[in-house]
């Protein structure tokens, strides 16, 4: 009686295990991801010049990552992606073919948070910027 038991509760453990929510496939993010946060800053000569912060977002922002590597986005600026989950980057492709690479710094379940640092000399001085985008699955 103890063994049926033990296979009983063996099935329920791999049933719980086998159904958890996807978070990744086959090296891509799939699913509803709905930007939540955009924080962009620049420094220039290791001094803050300004850090702008936008929350405004709404369903119309909606980006959908599926199986095959297609992107469909909301803001209808890409329209596929790949991931690299060893070097933890996500590049977003547009229709004419160019890319922009995302680091990722938080990728669960729930949450998917990437970061794009740019840096460059302007009159001399050196300019870093900085965007940071927050995503929270739909």
């Amino acid at each position: 009686m103890n063994s049926i038991y033990s296979l009983i509760v063996s099935c329920f453990l791999y049933l719980a295990c086998s159904n958890a929510k996807p978070n990744q496939t086959n090296g891509k993010i799939t699913g509803r991801w709905l930007p939540v946060k955009s924080v962009m800053s620049c420094v220039e000569d290791g001094k803050k010049t300004f850090e702008k912060t936008d929350s405004s977002f709404s369903e119309m922002d909606l980006m959908v990552f599926k199986e095959n590597g297609v992107l469909e986005d909301g803001g209808q600026r890409y329209e596929a992606y790949t991931i690299d989950l060893k070097t933890k980057e996500l590049t977003l492709q547009e229709a004419n073919g160019d890319g922009i690479t995302f680091k990722i710094k938080t990728m669960n379940p729930e949450e998917l948070v990437i970061i794009r640092e740019d840096e460059e000399i302007f009159k001399r001085t050196k300019r870093q910027m900085k965007l940071e985008i927050y995503f929270r699955r739909i």
